[in-house]
C-alpha cells in the first residue's frame, strides 16, 4: 500500500490520490516519466517526491518516509516496517503525577514487563531499539507520562502509529476494549470488565500489601494491552484497504494471540516477591499477629 500511496506529492490529498488510481496510476512506478500528469506546476515535484521516496524505501529510512507521508495514512507504512515495530501500553498509580507503574511491550522478540521499583530505569533503552512504535491513545496519554518520568532521557521513534485515530476513520470510536469486542478480538473471561482504575486499584494493593496476586493479575492485564494492539492493527490495516477498494493488495495475516500465552503465564510465574515486598508483608503480618492477639 505504502507505493500506491502519492499523498506524499505536495497538493495531493486523499481525492486527487484516488483520481490518480482511477485513471490507472496504481504505484509510484506507474506515474508517467513525461507528459502532464497533474498539471504543468505539479508534474516535476512529484517525479522528484517519487524518487525520494523510492530511495528511501530502498534504504528502509523510516523517519524520511514519515516525514513525507500525511500523518493521517502512517498507517500505510506497516507492513514495510512490522519487524521494527513495537506494541506498548502502560499503567500508572493514578495520582496527580501519573507515574509508570507497570509497561509492556510486544515485539518480534516477544514480550517484556517494566516495573516500578523492580526494571522500570531499562525501558528507556528497551523502547530505543524499536523504530516504530504502535499504541492506542499513545500519544495523548503513554508518551506523555512517560516522556514527564524520564525525561530528556526518553527516545523518540523514527513512526508511531496511534490506533484510536485509525479506528475514529474507520467510524469506530470508543475505548481499546470496546473496539476488540465490536471486532472478534474480545479478551477470556476474567480479562473482562477489567478497566484502568482497576489497574490502579491493583497497584495500590500490590505497594501496600505485598499482594503478588493483584501484582500477577495487573500485570497479566497491562500485557493484553500490549499484543492485542497487533491484532487491532492489522485488522484495522485490513479494513482500510477494504474502504479504499484495494482489492489486490495482499490483506495482512492478523495476529493470534494463542501463540503467547505460554509465554504470558511464565511472565506470571517469574514475578516473585522482592526485598521490599517481603518486609510489606513481614510489616502485615505483624499487624495481623498485634490484632490476633488483641
Amino acid at each position: 500500500m505504502l507505493q500506491r500511496t502519492f499523498q506524499l506529492i505536495p497538493g495531493v490529498g486523499p481525492w486527487r490520490e484516488k483520481d490518480l488510481w482511477a485513471r490507472g496510476i496504481l504505484s509510484w512506478d506507474d506515474f508517467p516519466t513525461a507528459g502532464v500528469v497533474l498539471s504543468r506546476k505539479l508534474d516535476d515535484m512529484a517525479r522528484r517526491r517519487l524518487d525520494l521516496a523510492r530511495d528511501a524505501l530502498a534504504r528502509k529510512d523510516l523517519k524520511a518516509l514519515v516525514a513525507m507521508v500525511p500523518q493521517r495514512e502512517h498507517w500505510r507504512l506497516y507492513p514495510e516496517f512490522a519487524h521494527d515495530a513495537v506494541f506498548f501500553d502502560i499503567e500508572t498509580d493514578g495520582a496527580q503525577e501519573q507515574i509508570p507503574t507497570v509497561v509492556a511491550l510486544f515485539h518480534q522478540g516477544g514480550l517484556d514487563v517494566f516495573l516500578q521499583g523492580r526494571n522500570l530505569d531499562a525501558l528507556p533503552e528497551a523502547m530505543a531499539e524499536r523504530r516504530l512504535w504502535v499504541t492506542f491513545n499513545g500519544s495523548c496519554f503513554d508518551v506523555p507520562v512517560l516522556r514527564q518520568y524520564f525525561g530528556k532521557g526518553f527516545p523518540q521513534p523514527d513512526g508511531h502509529i496511534d490506533l484510536r485515530f485509525v479506528c475514529r476513520r474507520l467510524g469506530m470510536g470508543g475505548g481499546l476494549k470496546e473496539i476488540e469486542d465490536r471486532l472478534g478480538l474480545g479478551r477470556p473471561p476474567h480479562m473482562k470488565g477489567v478497566n484502568g482504575w482497576d489497574a490502579v486499584l491493583l497497584w495500590r494493593a500490590y505497594r501496600e500489601r505485598g499482594d503478588l496476586e493483584a501484582l500477577r493479575f495487573l500485570v497479566e492485564y497491562n500485557l493484553y494491552d500490549s499484543f492485542q494492539l497487533r491484532s487491532l492493527m492489522e485488522t484495522t490495516y485490513n479494513r482500510a484497504l477494504d474502504g479504499l477498494n484495494m482489492q489486490d493488495v495482499p490483506r495482512l495475516p492478523v495476529f493470534d494471540r494463542g501463540e503467547l500465552l505460554y509465554d504470558v503465564s511464565r511472565l506470571l510465574l517469574e514475578l516473585g516477591p522482592t526485598e521490599s515486598d517481603l518486609r510489606v508483608l513481614e510489616r502485615v503480618r505483624s499487624q495481623d499477629r498485634d490484632l490476633s492477639q488483641e
